[in-house]
């Protein structure tokens, strides 16, 4: 026999478990693999990669300077490799101190130094593409287009290591690739062709530029 109110008496059925305690959800199974990357990539190896990267670079930018036939191929390949490309990484690490400051400054975001430091190691694998500037009548566009490639794999890796997008994380590696991209041109101008990569064009340039105005000169009576 039943009684009224028995019903209400009845214990009530147990709510369903969340989402987020029966499975992790898409972005936190990603992130954890991001971490579990991190841990299984040494800071050295990471580093170590980044630099390969760097001299590819300079390697790419030289066997173009080649086939310009303008100055001492073995002279320029020293200068290239014993300054350009610890300049260009001593750059990249500041590129990406410039990145933390101006993440922290603009979006309020933490970004921790050391995972950075290997994402944006790993990143540096398109400057390996520079190598195909050895190519004719396509040197430039390749060594643009591993610039760009590394630009855009070291946003994404911010983009990781803060753990969020937006107008400031792409402001802040935007800030940080415009010093490396300003110093380099500077390392190409004038007589020295040290900076690896397309900035040999400007080098380049400068050469045929100054050869003609020679030339001219030689030619007035």
């Amino acid at each position: 026999m039943r009684y009224p109110g028995s019903d209400a008496a009845e214990p009530a059925p147990p709510a369903p478990a969340e989402a987020s305690l029966v499975a992790p959800s898409v972005p936190a199974r990603r992130r954890r693999r991001i971490v579990d990357l991190d841990a299984l990539v040494p800071m050295p190896f990471a580093l170590v990669f980044a630099l390969a990267a760097m001299v590819a670079l300079a390697l790419g930018g030289w066997l173009w300077w080649l086939t310009s036939g303008l100055g001492d191929p073995r002279s320029t390949l020293t200068k290239t490799l014993t300054v350009g490309v610890p300049f260009s990484f001593a750059l990249w690490i500041a590129w990406l101190v410039v990145a933390i400051a101006v993440a922290q400054r603009l979006g309020r975001t933490m970004v921790p130094v050391d995972r950075l430091l290997r994402e944006a190691g790993l990143a540096c694998w398109p400057l390996f593409l520079a190598l195909g500037m050895a190519i004719p009548f396509v040197s430039f566009g390749v060594g643009i287009l591993a610039i760009g490639g590394w630009m855009a794999a070291t946003q994404a890796a911010l983009a990781r290591v803060a753990g969020r997008t937006g107008r400031g994380v792409l402001a802040a590696n935007l800030t940080g690739f415009a010093v490396w991209c300003v110093v380099m041109s500077l390392l190409a101008s004038g007589d020295r062709a040290i900076a690896p990569g397309p900035f040999v064009a400007e080098s380049i340039w400068e050469a045929v530029t100054s050869q003609g105005i020679v030339a001219v000169e030689d030619a007035t009576p």
